[in-house]
Formats: C-alpha cells, sequence, structure tokens
C-alpha cells in the first residue's frame, strides 16, 4: 500500500509501477484502482519489503513514498477483526483500514476521539485502525495518529482477494 498516490500532484501510473516492479524482480505484479494499492510475489519479510519498494519506486518512477506491506494472510486477519461488520455491509466505501507500522498510542487515539466531530468512531486493530465514517471521510476532521495509508472497505477486501489470488 503506498502512501499519498495520485493525490496532490504525486502521480503515478499504475502500469508503470508494475514495470519497476517486475524490473526489479517481483513477480506477478498487479495493481488495483489507481491510488497504489500493489499485489506482488516477493520472499521478502515486510521491513525489508518496505525499504526495497521504497527505493524501487523512488529510482523507477522518482518518487519518494512510505509503503506498508501487509501479506494475504494478515488482509485476511484485518477483515475477520473488523468490529464493524455490519457497518460494513451497508456502508463499505465510509468504512475505512488506516495501515500502520506501530500501534496508536493512548494519547493519540484521545486526541483522534476529540476531533470525531461528525461521529466517527476508530478501533485499534492489529497494525491498522478501523474508522468508522457515518457521514463520509469527505466531512471528516479526524486527526489520524502516526504516519499512516488508509483504504476504503470495498478497497481491502478486494485486497485480500487478489493476494489469494482470487
Amino acid at each position: 500500500l503506498l502512501r499519498g498516490v495520485n493525490l496532490g500532484g504525486r502521480k503515478v501510473v499504475m502500469s508503470e509501477l508494475r514495470a519497476v516492479c517486475e524490473r526489479a524482480g517481483f513477480t506477478e505484479a498487479e495493481t488495483l484502482i489507481a491510488s497504489g494499492n500493489l499485489v506482488l510475489g516477493a520472499k521478502l519479510k515486510a521491513e525489508k519489503l518496505e525499504a526495497k519498494l521504497e527505493a524501487v519506486i523512488l529510482d523507477g518512477l522518482g518518487l519518494k513514498t512510505d509503503v506498508y506491506v501487509r501479506t494475504g494472510a494478515e488482509l485476511d486477519a484485518i477483515l475477520a477483526a473488523n468490529p464493524f461488520k455490519a457497518f460494513a455491509k451497508t456502508n463499505p466505501n465510509c468504512l475505512g483500514v488506516y495501515f500502520m507500522r506501530a500501534k496508536a498510542t493512548a494519547v493519540e487515539m484521545e486526541a483522534l476521539e476529540k476531533t470525531a466531530l461528525t461521529g466517527e468512531e476508530a478501533v485499534q486493530g492489529k497494525g491498522c485502525l478501523y474508522i468508522k465514517f457515518p457521514k463520509g471521510q469527505g466531512v471528516s476532521k479526524l486527526k489520524l495518529p502516526k504516519l499512516g495509508t488508509a483504504r476504503n472497505w470495498n478497497t481491502v477486501t478486494k485486497l485480500a482477494a487478489m493476494a489469494r489470488a482470487e
């Protein structure tokens, strides 16, 4: 998951992203929508893979971005642990998963709650926050902790299926 791609002038063509990954030796590179979602085959552990992909993207595309790696099994675990299952069924575009490298602290969670002005709810998951946006993300003033990247429930579900090669 690439952070901040195709937002604010940070353009990346997905076919070029796949091509630089394949040239770097990654297999079966596939992308999902034009917002930096990449599924590929690799033997590296997450932390090393994140660093390698960040370097490959910088060298090949000239884009400095943070990359958040999750295995197919980790994505499946995120789907299974969803604390907002009923909401996900009725409003999948309004449920976000905010991927982070480290757990949000109690202070960060408190700050997040104080900025939940339009009814947002956030629950800590493993390597992520589940965030319910009842009025949509566009009107939210939620202050998210740490550096991370968010995807809506539909995207996370599709990425998990791609990782399972469905």
